[in-house]
């Protein structure tokens, strides 16, 4: 553990930079926060973003306040997060080191409370903390309260908020910095980086107030969506060695329901529901093998001239016996069919079998990839799509209705109140999860899709909306 004296040593312990673009409305205030602090040994970059507004004259005369603490860095054109981060690792003199967003001001015992941490334990090389919801005006709306690592969080699934988390700046070094090749998520980036390599640690302290306006990026969700695919796929290639886990993809297809005859050949965008569920799976990273489960000949025959044509690639087909034809099987049901008819064929069952909906053309190659590469780096036993609730959502209580996430009435998501629904689309889990009682497992990792993404076909009315959504969002040609 740190002496008194080591923990206030100088030169500065913690490095913070402050990435800007166009917030110089907010720059000052964010600035001052950081002289505010009660720890007082840090140094400070303020990389002006290409701004067009006030932030270069706002950057350069708090500069000049303190020119031997506070660097400015101007770039001509915006680099994003990642690049700049990377540019400021290689300045930093912080045995530690942090992020401040323009828009965002620390609590005074911030670099306090995390340095203490860190200087309390070598093993610990990343911490987080609480924070504050504020409006446009600065004015507090309610408190993020994090799920306490170790505790309420045993499994790791829920990384630390990007700003505001202060990293043992060799640690970083050591995992070769930002990708810079990702624009957006660098909290999930370093979160998967490092969580294996050194000890995180949440303090159960309000430490920075987030502000809520317009033009947060955290509110940006589909640019967000994909940029933790790009996450997870790069942490996969890292991953890769000479054993390739196996993964079964199943696309279990029904024919007709009730009111809704020859889905597999229902078309959607120029092609079938089945050529969807086809073109998701085959070629994805991470699926070795697809196969087609039906009770249907039918669908068996069609499936195949689809391939003599070759409008689809190579696939694995079962049979099913059409036992209860007027209940679908469990989707367990379906995957051990499945395991099993590959394992007449292969010799041995997949390491990892995944279920795919026909019913969710919308859903494409890039979910399956990251659903399985979900799989694989978090080490859970299963993975499911599921799309946020992001309407206000109530359960039976004592007094009547109770609203489970009251946050939503202030436009604000809590993370103890996020609720999430399967939406149909994917679930993959371990071979060995699947003969449990339960599907999903002790660990359920998630993939989050759009809701634009997650839309259902499973009456005509639904494949007519699609349909004339899809011709509405087609680009017009003059």
């Amino acid at each position: 553990m740190a002496s008194i004296s080591g923990l206030f040593a100088d030169p500065p312990l913690v490095t913070l930079y402050v990435p800007c673009r166009n917030y110089g409305r907010f720059l000052e205030q964010a600035i001052r926060s950081i002289h505010a602090q009660l720890y007082p040994h840090w140094e400070l970059f303020i990389i002006d973003e290409a701004s067009e507004d006030e932030t270069p004259i706002v950057a350069e005369r708090l500069r000049s306040e303190c020119p031997d603490r506070i660097h400015v860095i101007t770039h001509a054109a915006p680099r994003g997060l990642q690049k700049t981060a990377n540019s400021v690792l290689e300045k930093a003199r912080g045995r530690y080191i942090m992020r401040l967003d323009a828009d965002d001001w620390l609590d005074e015992s911030a670099l306090l409370l995390m340095v203490a941490k860190l200087e309390s334990e070598p093993a610990i090389g990343l911490v987080y903390g609480n924070y504050f919801y504020t409006d446009p005006d600065g004015r507090v709306l309610g408190m993020e309260r994090r799920y306490k690592l170790g505790q309420e969080d045993v499994v790791g699934h829920l990384p630390p908020h990007g700003a505001c988390t202060m990293v043992r700046t060799r640690a970083l070094k050591a995992v070769g910095g930002y990708s810079e090749d990702v624009d957006a998520q660098d909290g999930w980036e370093l979160w998967y980086k490092l969580m294996n390599r050194v000890k995180a640690v949440s303090l159960d302290a309000p430490l920075f107030y987030y502000r809520q306006h317009g033009a947060s990026l955290s509110r940006d969700s589909n640019r967000l969506l994909t940029a933790r695919a790009r996450i997870f796929g790069k942490l996969r290639q890292q991953m890769e060695g000479s054993y390739k886990p196996s993964c079964l993809a199943v696309i279990a297809v029904k024919e007709s329901y009730p009111g809704f005859e020859d889905v597999p050949y229902q078309e959607v965008g120029g092609q079938s529901l089945l050529q969807h569920a086809l073109g998701a799976a085959q070629g994805a990273a991470g699926v070795t093998d697809v196969m087609i489960s039906t009770t249907s000949p039918n669908v068996l025959d069609y499936a195949r001239r689809l391939e003599d044509t070759g409008t689809i690639g190579p696939y694995m087909q079962t049979l099913r016996s059409e036992s209860a034809p007027a209940a679908p099987l469990p989707i367990q049901a379906i995957l051990q069919h499945a395991g099993e008819a590959y394992r007449a064929e292969r010799g041995s069952y997949p390491d990892a079998v995944a279920f795919l909906s026909i019913h969710a053309p919308l859903r494409r190659r890039e979910h399956v990839e990251k659903g399985i590469d979900i799989l694989r780096i978090t080490c859970s036993d299963s993975v499911v799509s599921v799309t946020e609730e992001r309407e206000p959502i109530f359960a039976h209580g004592p007094q009547g209705l109770k609203l489970l996430n009251p946050g939503r009435m202030q436009n604000l998501t809590y993370d103890r109140e996020r609720l999430y629904r399967f939406n149909g689309a994917f679930l993959a889990l371990w071979w060995e999860v699947l003969g449990d009682a339960d599907i999903f497992g002790e660990t359920i990792a998630y993939m989050e899709m759009s809701a634009e993404d997650s839309v259902q076909v499973k009456r005509p009315s639904d494949l007519a909306l699609l349909r004339r959504l899809l011709e509405e969002a087609a680009p017009t040609h003059a």
